[in-house]
């Protein structure tokens, strides 16, 4: 028997409602979707899943020496396959966008629409630089504290206070051994996957989410949106940094609970 990742399922009233799958990103767990429960439980029935080796997953995969994106989307679909849920919304958050693009690519069928918040699409000189030097800074000075440097360098503003403390807290289930598996994935498939995810025109609607203060992905997603508008709409959120589903919830979930709605 398959060893399914850790999830948590919220079901509507509603039996026919649609389902949502919410998708963390690096570092993170279902703790990340805790603003989005109550509004979203209103519409939808919800899925929420710890990605292997985070939070309640630490030791869901333990035995796989190496991880793929294409593993962890498989990963991911073993969830929805147990539950017997045929057709879903992703709603993901940073590197959570990749992991439900390739959940996409592996099955464009099952997949009714898209919500990124703070998605990565493509790597810019300055996460190149942090990519490269990440392993060797970290072995120095220990991965959660590199962790704790990072979420200062994303989001390094007052107002980006509570959801850095988020980004920092949900690490620390994170074991050395599973920060290494990932960290090497990044270096083996990162710019690959997103090179081939996010350079063609998006077959699934999608609803990109941005902070202005996001300095290290904004400019990246602006891009995506203009380079291929018919299936994709921007909203850039004034006075928000990178985790906008944290620090604006109340205007990430009213927008983005809207447009899954217009597309159930």
């Amino acid at each position: 028997m398959k060893k399914l990742l850790h999830h948590q399922i919220y079901r509507n009233a509603n039996p026919e409602a649609d389902w949502v799958m919410f998708i963390h990103g690096a570092g993170g767990g279902t703790a990340t979707w805790k603003k989005q429960l109550r509004d979203y439980g209103r519409h939808f029935n919800l899925l929420l899943v710890d990605l292997p080796g985070h939070a309640q997953s630490s030791q869901s995969c333990s035995e796989i020496a190496t991880y793929s994106f294409e593993f962890v989307a498989e990963k991911t679909w073993e969830v929805a396959d147990h539950l017997n849920i045929q057709k879903i919304h992703l709603v993901s958050v940073s590197l959570g966008s990749i992991v439900s693009m390739v959940m996409h690519e592996i099955q464009p069928e099952r997949v009714i629409s898209m919500v990124f918040a703070g998605p990565i699409t493509s790597l810019d000189t300055k996460l190149r630089i942090i990519m490269k030097g990440g392993l060797m800074i970290s072995g120095i000075i220990g991965f959660k504290n590199f962790y704790k440097l990072m979420a200062k360098i994303i989001l390094p503003k007052k107002n980006h206070a509570s959801a850095r403390k988020v980004f920092v807290r949900e690490a620390n289930a994170l074991t050395t051994v599973e920060y290494k598996k990932w960290t090497a994935m990044y270096g083996r498939h990162l710019d690959n996957t997103l090179k081939r995810i996010f350079s063609k025109p998006p077959t699934v609607p999608i609803f990109l989410v941005v902070g202005t203060q996001d300095h290290f992905f904004l400019a990246t997603t602006k891009k995506f949106a203009v380079q291929f508008p018919d299936n994709i709409e921007l909203s850039v959120i004034e006075d928000c940094g990178h985790l906008v589903s944290l620090e604006r919830e109340e205007v990430f979930n009213e927008q983005s609970i809207a447009y899954l709605k217009n597309r159930s």
